[in-house]
């Protein structure tokens, strides 16, 4: 039952200034009536409320909790002004979002999610801006917050099947957002069980299968994952991107021979993907696969050129198989290059590919143009070319560059123009 509330000369009157829009007053009175009489809830409840319309969103929550603890049926008045707040607050961090002020957004979103837990979108946009500023452990923190809040039901009213399962999805939704994140942050065992779950509802999905293998193998679980590995390799209807996913997950879990593997059967698919022979010749060069890092190593360079890791792996692949005299001349060819390209990274999304990159120094004299014509393409086919002109920087020093190219591409090239 708890201690009903009682009317005050404070209460009263706070409670006409809130009526009339003057929060501060009301937030003064309500805090006075708190130090005359702690025990009475009502002083408790109209701060919070005070709290709420003046942005003060953690002290309405302190006053909100206090509230209730003194009188348990206080939750009843209490959750519709929480949700006000939120409501308020949520939407003064996507207009703050909009216009571009992020901080502006994420103190706006911090304070929704604080006053009210019962709707996560607060939680999801305030997690997900955090994540893309590399606040990882926050947007974790952000993403639980959201969870917990969803296994509550309101005071106010009995869900209904349809707020049932919309309840439902935005868990699913949450789940599958934290386990990447905890992926991301090498935290296997936290993301383990969220990664099971979703491939209860997602069985066939290779990039959850592979995840799922990364988690265990970075627990020291190596046989489970191998098992997961392998049944991955052996489908023979893997799409594109899934292989190349497939082939990074087994990377980073340092099984290079399978992680060729994969590569191996992108660069079939996509045979003028230079990202798709960058990552397969890796994958050979970790696994000393010397004999056929000499064949794709030299692809590589007929499509990264000047690539100066590429030239040196394929040195190395060359004289460990025995031709110290190809070795010799690969490496004269990197020391002859008039410059070299660095750091090469494709982005495709909105109708656009754009390709980042830099230009280091070598041999070419500052100052001096230097022409590379990119090419585009589809599955199997050339979308288009855009050729880049950049001066040559002074030895030792780079420059960045970035591409655009109008079309969404799956693969790329580049050629040195005279």
């Amino acid at each position: 039952m708890g201690t009903p509330p009682s009317q005050t000369r404070y209460s009263q009157t706070a409670t006409l200034y809130l009526q009339s829009d003057r929060a501060e007053r009301a937030l003064e009175l309500a805090l006075e009536g708190v130090e005359e009489d702690p025990t009475n809830p009502i002083h408790h409840f109209l701060a919070g409320v005070a709290s709420v319309r003046l942005g003060q969103y953690e002290e309405a929550d302190r006053r909100f909790i206090e509230a209730v603890r003194i009188y348990p049926a206080y939750e009843l008045d209490v959750e519709p002004e929480r949700e006000a707040g939120w409501a308020e607050a949520y939407n003064a961090g996507a207009d703050a979002y909009a216009s571009g002020d992020v901080e502006g957004a994420l103190a706006a979103w911090k304070g929704a999610a604080t006053i009210f837990q019962l709707r996560p979108e607060a939680h999801r946009n305030l997690a997900m801006v955090l994540q893309a500023e590399g606040r990882h452990e926050e947007a974790a923190r952000v993403y639980r917050g959201a969870l917990d809040g969803l296994e509550r039901r309101p005071a106010t009213r009995v869900l209904e099947e349809a707020d049932i399962a919309r309840r439902v999805e935005l868990r699913q939704g949450l789940e599958d957002e934290l386990g990447s994140l905890l992926l991301m942050m090498n935290r296997y065992s936290e993301a383990e069980p969220l990664l099971r779950s979703q491939l209860e509802r997602e069985p066939g999905d290779a990039q959850l299968q592979g995840d799922l293998a990364l988690a265990l193998s970075g627990q020291g679980r190596m046989e489970e994952a191998a098992e997961i590995y392998a049944s991955l390799l052996s489908e023979d209807e893997l799409e594109t991107t899934q292989l190349f996913n497939l082939g990074i997950a087994l990377f980073r879990a340092e099984d290079f021979r399978r992680a060729g593997e994969a590569f191996r059967r992108v660069t079939e698919l996509r045979p003028n993907s230079r990202d798709a022979w960058f990552n397969y010749a890796n994958s050979l060069f970790a696994d000393g696969a010397w004999a056929d890092l000499t064949r794709v190593g030299e692809r590589l360079l007929e499509l990264d050129p000047l690539n100066e890791n590429a030239g040196l792996i394929t040195a190395r692949a060359l004289l460990e198989t025995g031709d110290e005299e190809g070795a010799l001349e690969r490496l004269d060819r990197i020391d002859d290059a008039p410059v070299h390209v660095e750091g090469l990274l494709m982005l495709s999304g909105d109708g656009q590919t754009t390709i980042r990159g830099r230009l280091a120094g070598n041999q070419a004299e500052p100052g001096t143009e230097v022409r590379l014509r990119f090419s585009f393409y589809g599955e199997g086919e050339v979308l288009g070319q855009e050729t880049l002109v950049l001066e040559a920087p002074p030895l030792g020093e780079t420059v960045t560059f970035e591409l655009p190219f109008d079309g969404v591409s799956v693969g790329y090239r580049y050629d040195v123009l005279p």
